[in-house]
């Protein structure tokens, strides 16, 4: 039970992240922004992770979980984005008893908060 409600928590951030990976949003009006690496990596997995298709479920699951396939194909760029900020790949796996789950709620973390730096950053200046 406990597992299942990671794995919803975890899923709900990363499928509204998911939801507007293959959407057009208005960039335009925005000055290009030089994304650093790990948050390009990891935004190329989530699209990825959007377009892939699924081997067949080993067992049934809502339609708010991500598979363990799917999260697999996340973690390496997940690992780079939260290195990224200073976080040694050794602390990463302590502080994360080098849970999946763990690793990959941290990173949508790490994501959320580099995109709300941007909103604001942007709001600024209009």
């Amino acid at each position: 039970m406990k597992m299942r409600k990671t794995f919803l928590l975890l899923s709900i951030p990363l499928l509204s992240i998911l939801s507007c990976a293959n959407e057009n949003i208005a960039t335009s009006a925005l000055p290009e922004i030089s994304k650093p690496e790990a948050v390009q990596k990891f935004n190329l997995a989530i699209k990825k992770v959007a377009m892939e298709k699924e081997p067949a479920p080993e067992r049934p699951k809502t339609s708010a979980e991500l598979s363990d396939y799917k999260k697999d194909m996340l973690l390496p760029a997940a690992k780079d984005l939260i290195a990224s900020t200073g976080v040694t790949y050794s602390e990463i796996e302590k502080r994360t008893e080098n849970d999946r789950e763990k690793i990959l709620k941290w990173a949508v973390q790490v994501y959320g908060e580099y995109n709300k730096q941007i909103n604001k950053n942007y709001q600024s200046q209009n």
